[in-house]
């Protein structure tokens, strides 16, 4: 039986998040995550990378600056010593009372387990859901099962978030 995935989250990136949350309420808004699994079932996060300038907000969408994000990635990458890696991303679900992921999600979770360069076969996503100044984080952690015939399936694992710092 697995455990139910754990997700540190240091208060300053959460603080980051809500901000971020409530400056785009009218649109979602996001950003990635660097940090590392402490083991198969515990991820900590150290530092969250803005959607950045370029980043498209939208009532139903958000799709970050991806060149500038990834250059971020890299530089911090770069400078944890080479120990903080991207772990995944968060966004906003405005006006949302329900925290579970949505096809697009489900298919973003796909694209990153898929996606070589990412390095990252267990993608962490956020969710941030509610009304200005009143937020509800969601995480889940995704999988591949890889299955004999037609097609990959993704598990997500709905994940505890628990702060620190």
């Amino acid at each position: 039986m697995r455990m139910q995935p754990i997700v540190w989250l240091p208060r300053p990136v959460m603080h980051e998040m809500h901000l971020d949350a409530d400056k785009w309420y009218d649109d979602e808004t996001g950003g990635t995550f660097m940090g590392y699994w402490a083991d198969s079932d515990v991820a900590v996060v150290t530092a969250s990378i803005p959607g950045g300038p370029h980043a498209q907000r939208t009532r139903y969408s958000f799709l970050p600056d991806q060149e500038w994000q990834q250059t971020e990635i890299g530089r911090h990458y770069v400078q944890s010593a080479r120990l903080d890696n991207y772990l995944g991303d968060w966004h906003t679900h405005p006006n949302a009372a329900c925290g579970s992921l949505s096809c697009k999600d489900r298919a973003c979770l796909k694209k990153i387990i898929n996606t070589p360069s990412a390095r990252n076969v267990t993608p962490i996503m956020i969710l941030i859901c509610g009304n200005r100044q009143s937020w509800n984080l969601h995480a889940w952690v995704a999988r591949l099962r890889r299955p004999f015939i037609f097609y990959d399936q993704l598990i997500a694992d709905e994940a505890v978030v628990q702060f620190y710092g």
